[in-house]
This record gives structure tokens, C-alpha cells and sequence, in this order.
């Protein structure tokens, strides 16, 4: 008749389950931590091109500013006080928590609508040719970001040039936008530029050639035209045309 020790055998099963319990939870924190790592990784890299995109959106909203800013400039002007007159009577000035009361003020160069402020950089699918929503190949696609998440605002103020905050004395102002993104989560990122812009009063022209060096109409170069004496001129022959 065969003996078996009792005891010992459920202790052997008893330490096996055990070691089983403990792989399964190191393998359980080992997909736990991969999971962490993967999502942080995802999250970083998606800040990151949000922060790009504000940053594009920023820049863009400063060009567009300062081509306002240049129309909206009487071309006789050396100063931006009329733009600053009119800013003024659209009650461009803002007044929202955080910019109100600011000394020089902010006005708000590019307004968009009244219940939003904002300039949305969207794009609209059912506009736009057939051929920028395909590939080369002609195949068409399935869906099409319409960027509704992009926007931005401009900015301008005077830059402290004398006691009133609202002349502008030396021809110099700033400008400043502000671009941002929007996220499902509700925090937004955004990016801040802005540039201190000049009037160039009357506007200078550069024509082809050299005539702003002494040359003549005819870019022959002149030495009485650039004030470097009475030497004959010197004609430069340029290549006929293929």
C-alpha cells in the first residue's frame, strides 16, 4: 500500500500557486507600465504639434495685423494716430478680465464677431476643388479635416513713446497675436508673438536695375546722378534675350 504525505503535497500546491499569482501580476504591471509610457508618449507628441500649430496660427495672425495695419495707414502718414482714432471709435479696446485696464491699452485689430473674438483658420471641404480633397492618384477621401479647433487674435498697442497712451509719436507700434488650439480635454494651447512694426512714410521703391546706386533710367550708371564727379558714363550692355 502506497503512503503519501499529505501535508507536504499541499504545500508544494499551495507554492505553486503563489509563484503563478506573481507572474501574473508582474506581467499585469509590466502591460500597466507599458500602457503609461505609451500614452505619455502619445500625449507629449501631440503637445507638440498642437504647439506647433498655435505657434503657425500666431504668425499668421501677426502678418495678417501688420497688412491691416498698412492699410489702414493714410500712405502721407509718419504716424498710426489715425489708425488709432478709428480703433478707438469701433470700441476696439478690450475689455476682458486679464487686459482691461492695461496702460498702454489693447486694442483689437482684427474683430471678428461680436459673441467671438476669435479668427478661426478652418477649412471648408464643400468649397474647394475636387482635386485637393484626392490623392495624385485620383482616389478620393474618406474624410477631411475641417480644422474647426485653430483660431486666433491680433492685437495692437502703442509702444510708450510719449505720456498719451492712445498717439503714437515715432511711427512705431506693437503688434501682437496670439494663436491657439483646442483640445477635447478643454485645456488649450497657446502661443504668443508680436513685433514692434514701423511706418515707413512715403513708402520706399525699389525698382530693378540700379538706379537707387546712380544709375539712370536707361541703368546706365552716372556719377553726377550719385554726386561722385563729372566722369564720363559707362554703358552697360546686357545680353539679348534667347
Amino acid at each position: 500500500m502506497a503512503h503519501r504525505n499529505l501535508p507536504r503535497s499541499r504545500a508544494s500546491g499551495g507554492f505553486t500557486l503563489l509563484v503563478a499569482l506573481g507572474v501574473v501580476m508582474v506581467v499585469t504591471m509590466a502591460v500597466m507600465l507599458s500602457y503609461r509610457v505609451v500614452g505619455r508618449e502619445a500625449d507629449t507628441q501631440a503637445d507638440a504639434r498642437r504647439q506647433k500649430e498655435a505657434f503657425f496660427a500666431a504668425e499668421a495672425g501677426l502678418a495678417e495685423g501688420r497688412e491691416a495695419m498698412r492699410l489702414r495707414t493714410p500712405i502721407t502718414d509718419e504716424t498710426y494716430n489715425q489708425v488709432f482714432t478709428n480703433l478707438q471709435n469701433a470700441n476696439a479696446v478690450v475689455a476682458e478680465l486679464g487686459l482691461a485696464g492695461a496702460n498702454p491699452p489693447w486694442m483689437e485689430l482684427l474683430p471678428a464677431s461680436a459673441g467671438d473674438p476669435w479668427n478661426y483658420l478652418r477649412l471648408t471641404p464643400n468649397d474647394m476643388p475636387a482635386a485637393e480633397k484626392a490623392s495624385a492618384d485620383g482616389e478620393v477621401y474618406v474624410d477631411y479635416p475641417e480644422q474647426n479647433n485653430v483660431r486666433y487674435r491680433v492685437f495692437v498697442r502703442d509702444d510708450v513713446d510719449d505720456g498719451n497712451p492712445l498717439t503714437d509719436v515715432n511711427g512705431q507700434v506693437w503688434v501682437a497675436a496670439v494663436g491657439e488650439v483646442l483640445s477635447r480635454e478643454g485645456r488649450p494651447t497657446r502661443s504668443v508673438v508680436q513685433a514692434l512694426i514701423r511706418n515707413q512714410a512715403p513708402p520706399i521703391i525699389v525698382s530693378p536695375g540700379c538706379p537707387q546706386g546712380g544709375c539712370g533710367a536707361d541703368n546706365t550708371h552716372s556719377p553726377s546722378q550719385s554726386g561722385g564727379g563729372t566722369a564720363p558714363d559707362i554703358s552697360i550692355e546686357l545680353p539679348p534675350n534667347p
